[in-house]
């Protein structure tokens, strides 16, 4: 799992945007003595050119027009990834690619400067391009239309355009029906329901993660009620604070209704008022306000829980009376503190933050030794180390992660974060049957658990059964329409075991503006595009895998994926090596 952030259409209360540009420095501009071609996307230098993705390109012409100004992460992440989930990484990823390609020293830029735990700084001087340069520019762009280090003869692009629109529509079009067939056949669009971040009135910004802590439960204790479906806690926190109604996200996560709240705490004492709305026309289903010391928390969350449940399920199997069981913990501080580690966890933002919140779970296992999801989230921050390649002991820190997992499951034999954590780590130690059977375990006890479905879809495409991992990949993507990256990667790898290479395509790229720093992604766009016959986009792909990683190697990454179907495996192999790879 990679380090998120999340841009939304809506803009906050009282946030400030990006400085106003100098200067917009679309026609060219030269940058230590490199003529820099926006519309190109590419930069030249004594017969050098180097080709730069679009969004590395957007980074530095952002940083163009305020040269010698700080410009934070923040103004760089609206300004060029604007609307999406991205990865952490993105930005600094499109750094390093410019530093690569200027060749410049971090300890001592003589083009970017970072400024630490603050942002970024142009240092070098920027001049506008000669008018010779600025012509040739205007001619080479009459004479084509090109993309990112490509360059495409322009009645080619307009078939090739009006093909994508036809192919776009269909891809687009395909899962819309899909989804909505599966909704139209029964329960799944009339009991459909968003948990939207409840608002801290403890006049006490510290506060927050309690507030959060029990948006999360809630979530988690409605996802266990197979006859509902609950969109994933990082979709329904894109809308913490976007100035959008509540008929707009309902539409924007395809949900019928929405639950909404707040918590005041003071001291031990706890208020906490719940709503129940029908988002199309406003209609309030069900409200309550609980009053209550903070270790009746529990009984108030099993309380909604149940009542929110038996308002939408009508007439099922269970009619809403089975209601999650909330008390994993009789103690208040092992609460506190596990809230506290959770709200440092899902920052996912970097080494520092998971140390912390495996200090937390710790604290709450201090508190309580019995307290199975503490165990559960304290394995995560082992095997969450493991994948961002935070230890030199990869094995022995996966090793750590599984053991507390497995520690979690013997308390609590239906939590399925347990499951999840367990398979995750069987996956990364190359264990798959294992990590197979600790998926669909998480998935039986929490069938709107979208990370243990995309887990479960990674084990089944490898598997040799890419059908049925794409369908996985769609329902993880139907419950977390909000997806990082690692949706349409995992998207983008089932199509093209699949043969659909054209669809792989446009899954990976989406993945890609994503997270532009992240070289497995380029590698199956890379053999992608080559299967697909887009022969020089697959060798620009292979251009910009080897300014991230000198030291690519094909057997290296031969080995990373786990095919059982060895013609799968050859697959894949073929369009690394057309692309230029080896």
């Amino acid at each position: 799992m990679a380090a998120l952030l999340v841009h939304t259409d809506g803009v906050s209360a009282g946030k400030k945007g990006p400085a106003e540009p100098r200067n917009l420095l679309s026609r060219g501009f030269c940058i230590d003595g490199w003529k820099i071609r926006p519309a190109l996307n590419r930069m030249s230098r004594n017969g050098e050119t180097v080709s730069l993705e679009p969004r590395v390109m957007a980074v530095l012409v952002y940083l163009a027009e305020r040269p010698g100004s700080l410009v934070t992460r923040q103004e760089l992440d609206e300004a060029v990834w604007s609307g999406m989930v991205v990865s952490y990484d993105a930005l600094t990823g499109a750094i390093q690619k410019l530093r690569k390609a200027f060749n410049d020293e971090p300890r001592q830029p003589r083009v970017i400067e970072t400024l630490s735990k603050k942002g970024y700084r142009l240092v070098a001087p920027v001049e506008p391009l000669e008018k010779s340069d600025i012509g040739a520019t205007s001619s080479e762009r009459n004479d084509a239309v090109l993309v990112p280090g490509r360059r495409i003869n322009a009645t080619l692009v307009v078939l090739a355009l009006t093909a994508l629109l036809v192919v776009g529509a269909i891809v687009w079009l395909v899962p819309w029906e899909k989804q909505n067939r599966h909704i139209a056949s029964g329960e799944t669009v009339t009991n459909s329901i968003a948990v939207l971040p409840f608002d801290n009135l403890s006049g006490d910004a510290e506060q927050q993660y309690f507030a959060d802590g029990i948006t999360d439960d809630l979530t988690t204790g409605l996802a266990k009620h197979p006859e509902l479906l609950v969109i994933a806690r990082d979709s329904a926190f894109v809308y913490r604070d976007a100035l959008l109604s509540l008929d707009q996200v309902a539409e924007k996560l395809n949900v019928r209704y929405i639950l909404q709240g707040s918590v005041r705490r003071g001291g031990e004492q706890i208020r906490i008022n719940v709503q129940l709305i029908e988002a199309a026309n406003g209609n309030l289903i069900w409200a309550e306000t609980y009053d209550s010391s903070i270790d009746g928390v529990f009984d108030i969350q099993d309380t909604v829980t149940r009542d929110v449940a038996s308002s939408l399920v009508v007439g099922t199997r269970t009619g809403g009376r089975q209601a999650a069981t909330y008390r994993q913990t009789g103690n208040p501080q092992a609460y506190d503190s596990f809230l506290m580690g959770r709200q440092y966890f899902y920052l996912y933002a970097s080494r520092d933050e998971n140390l912390k919140a495996r200090e937390f779970f710790e604290a709450a296992i201090q508190y309580d030794p019995d307290y199975a999801l503490a165990y559960a989230m304290l394995a995560w921050t082992y095997t969450y180390e493991a994948i961002n390649g935070w230890s030199d002991d990869r094995e022995g820190v996966l090793r750590r992660g599984l053991d507390l997992s497995q520690k979690a499951i013997e308390l609590n034999k239906t939590l399925p974060v347990a499951y999840f954590v367990s398979g995750l780590s069987y996956r990364e130690l190359g264990e798959y049957m294992k990590a197979l059977v600790e998926a669909e375990k998480a998935i039986e006890y929490d069938s709107n658990y979208a990370n243990a479905h995309l887990l479960l879809a990674t084990l089944l495409y490898y598997a040799g059964r890419p059908e049925e991992g794409l369908e996985r990949v769609e329902q993880a993507m139907l419950i977390n329409p909000h997806h990082p990256f690692n949706y349409t990667f995992h998207q983008g790898q089932a199509l093209y075991i699949l043969g659909r290479y054209d669809e792989a395509v446009v899954a990976l790229e989406k993945a890609i503006a994503s997270n532009p720093g992240a070289e497995r992604v380029h590698v199956w766009l890379a053999a992608a595009y080559a299967q697909a016959g887009a022969i020089d986009d697959a060798r620009w792909e292979a251009d910009q895998i080897l300014i991230m990683d000198p030291d690519f190697s094909l057997e290296r990454i031969e080995k990373i994926f786990p095919f059982k179907d060895p013609a799968d495996r050859e697959r894949f192999i073929e369009g690394i090596r057309k692309a230029g790879l080896s």
